[in-house]
């Protein structure tokens, strides 16, 4: 179970790096869009990130219960929020199911570890 948390969190990072970096691909100029694109992408690796401190803390209650009110805000938004503005190009966007199904592994990971 372990080794599958692991790899759904540095899921979650690699495709938060690649955001970030699309985001210089995509936008040219420093425009106001291309903040908000490049902060999808934070978020996407702090959510990683908190999830990697959890998977080496099994013991640490609180780093747990952080982490599951991290990935609870990162479902509402990339598995709620984004495929609902992306329903039409959806299929076009393959990497937004990837994240909610790694999103979700992760919630019930964090979630399981914090009820222990």
């Amino acid at each position: 179970m372990k080794i599958l948390d692991r790899i759904f969190a540095w899921i979650l990072l690699l495709l938060g790096c690649v955001h970030g970096v699309g985001t210089f691909l995509v936008y040219k100029t420093l425009v106001i869009d291309a903040v908000w694109f490049f902060c999808g992408a934070l978020a996407v690796i702090f959510g990683a990130l908190f999830n990697l401190a959890r998977i080496s803390r099994p013991a640490d209650r609180l780093v747990a219960g952080l982490t599951v009110i991290v990935n609870l805000i990162l479902l509402a938004v990339f598995v709620a929020v984004v495929p609902w503005i992306l329903r039409h190009d959806l299929k076009a966007n393959p990497q937004v199911i990837v994240l909610a199904a790694a999103l979700i592994v992760e919630f019930v990971l964090s979630l399981l570890q914090w009820l222990r």
